[in-house]
């Protein structure tokens, strides 16, 4: 076991536990006096943990399943991500719902079977085309409170979901976890149960495990940007489901993947929101945080027999992050 292993193996303990049965103490309290006690009862280091409802508890256990329980009461039990799908050999599409995602040729999906990956509100999408993923991702709790009906088109599909996010969903609509097999996903150095490390400590603990993480030239101590070459141990949001997602595919062995309908330009989505549109900050977060984190896969990557495409022809990402497709390119795609 490496380090990296046993920290996450140690999480939790008495302490935490307190903390847990005060924040659900304070359930009841009105909102603003909720809002000062969670903040001294999860103090910054452990600020991730104030976004878990108090009738949920997750119980994360060292070979990757995870129990959820429901007000004490089991509800679901998840596999661990290597056990969610066979490894990933064919060739793979990640597809997200930038409005050019409805130009892709869906009707010759049939002749060429790629491994479909659907982020976030993809399967509504999709289901217009008659097309069925094969694996969902969620790391957006917001997305798991208010967009879960995207995810009851795809019933029984396999899900990996960040532990948040499940927590969000086990909360609002308990049986999308319980019709199908899913697996929790973390972010790197906001592991549940665990307090989040300093910049120097969470890359001398990465480099004594075997470096599964690879991090920008850059400080960033919440850990936003930066690739996962173990997904299973964590990865690193880009402020993009689209990169998690990456992160997870490339992760369970595919080789050769496309993206589709990564617009990153706030230009809507490729489904019908109806009066539920959620808002977006993909182009609040694309300099900061997405530009860096693609800089980095593409650092990561390069030499490597993983091939990665952008099919989108108005993502703002730079070309040569990808493999092989100019934006006019993408356009004859399309």
């Amino acid at each position: 076991m490496t380090p990296l292993e046993t920290w996450l193996d140690n999480r939790g303990g008495k302490a935490f536990q307190c903390r847990l049965a005060w924040s659900r103490w304070i359930a009841d309290f009105p909102n603003g006096l909720q809002k000062l006690a969670s903040q001294l009862i999860w103090p910054r280091r452990l600020k991730h943990e104030r976004y878990l409802p108090p009738e949920i508890t997750l119980d994360a256990k060292s070979n990757g399943q995870w129990t959820i329980l429901k007000n004490s009461n089991p509800l679901a039990k998840s596999k661990a991500l290597r056990e969610l799908i066979p490894p990933i050999a064919s060739s793979t599409s990640i597809i997200a719902t930038g409005p050019s995602a409805l130009e892709y040729s869906w009707g010759n999906m049939g002749n060429c079977r790629r491994f479909l990956i659907a982020v976030n509100g993809a399967p509504t999408m999709l289901k217009n085309f008659g097309v069925v993923p094969d694996l969902l991702v969620v790391t957006d709790r917001e997305f798991a409170l208010t967009g879960f009906q995207h995810l009851e088109v795809a019933p029984g599909v396999p899900l990996a979901i960040e532990f948040l996010a499940a927590a969000a969903l086990a909360s609002v609509a308990p049986q999308l976890l319980t019709d199908r097999p899913f697996a929790i996903i973390e972010r790197v150095n906001m592991w549940h149960a665990l307090p989040m490390l300093d910049d120097a400590t969470i890359k001398d603990l990465n480099e004594a495990s075997g470096k599964p993480f690879s991090f920008p030239e850059r400080k960033d101590t919440k850990c936003r940007v930066g690739w996962s070459h173990r997904p299973d141990l964590g990865i690193f949001s880009g402020r993009t489901v689209v990169f998690g997602a990456l992160q997870i595919a490339i992760g369970l062995g595919a080789t050769d993947v496309e993206i589709i309908g990564m617009d990153l330009n706030g230009a809507g989505r490729a489904y019908d929101e109806g009066n539920k549109q959620r808002p977006t900050q993909l182009q609040q977060h694309y300099q900061e945080f997405i530009l860096p984190s693609f800089e980095v896969m593409s650092r990561v990557l390069a030499g490597s027999n993983v091939s990665v495409r952008n099919i989108s022809p108005v993502c703002p990402l730079p070309d040569d992050f990808f493999t092989g497709l100019s934006q006019s390119n993408r356009r004859e795609i399309l």
